[in-house]
């Protein structure tokens, strides 16, 4: 039997709350803060979960907000909480979106999920008017290293080293206009975990084939893992 996609349960929705990414929407509200987003902006956000970041850009900044996701789980409860709110299910890798019509873009612990990460900016930057905005988080290595010992549909497997990941941007087509690190608030979150679930060896206990999350926790701590916020813009 496969083991469950870490985002879509409930041990990860009860320490990250329904956003299910380290800083949440005060995390959000603060990189909103660096882009040039006005009323009215249209704006697609990638791996939108259940639809917490799309109603809140909706309801609050008054976007023309669209929510994007390969989960049937979390879209149909997102459309039950939401009635109204419009959700697409797509990878992120082939939008079902025109070239050049969107104004902007949010990706929260997404790039480090997709199979082909600079192919997927590609489409980003396809979709994207000249000079649209592209603001996401992630997770990134601080040490750069190999290992197998985690799950495929694990965020830390596919994360990589911040040098590749502003390498890809650029041949993605994006100027970089802001990184920040914020890897506090991924070891909050690893905090929470750790406490909601005895430590974080018994968390990840949840999601190994043999229940012993031991090797999971070894190959995590010998990545250093590190949490970014980047806003970049499509070159025109």
């Amino acid at each position: 039997m496969a083991a469950p996609r870490l985002y879509e349960t409930d041990i990860l929705r009860r320490a990250a709350g329904n956003t299910l990414r380290p800083g949440g929407l005060t995390l959000l509200q603060e990189g909103l803060q660096r882009v040039n987003w006005p009323a009215g902006t249209r704006v697609l956000d990638i791996g939108c979960g259940t639809g917490t970041t799309a109603a809140y850009l909706r309801q609050t900044q008054s976007l023309q907000a669209i929510g994007l996701d390969l989960s049937e789980q979390l879209l149909a409860e997102g459309a039950a909480a939401n009635p109204g709110l419009p959700l697409i299910r797509s990878r992120a890798e082939k939008l079902p979106i025109a070239d050049g019509s969107l104004d902007g873009m949010t990706c929260e612990c997404v790039l480090s999920l997709v199979n082909d990460p600079l192919g997927t900016l590609r489409e980003f930057s396809r979709v994207l008017k000249d000079g649209g905005q592209l603001l996401f988080s992630d997770i990134y290595r601080r040490r750069n290293i190999t290992n197998q010992e985690l799950p495929d549909n694990c965020c830390f497997a596919g994360a990589t080293s911040r040098e590749r990941l502003l390498d890809w941007l650029h041949k993605a087509g994006f100027t970089v206009q802001l990184w920040q690190d914020r890897s506090h608030l991924l070891a909050e979150l690893a905090a929470r975990l750790a406490w909601q679930n005895g430590s974080l060896i018994e968390f990840w206990s949840q999601f190994a084939a043999n229940g012993d999350g031991r090797p999971m926790q070894q190959a995590v701590k010998a990545m250093r893992p590190g949490y970014c916020l980047v806003v970049a813009a499509k070159q025109g």
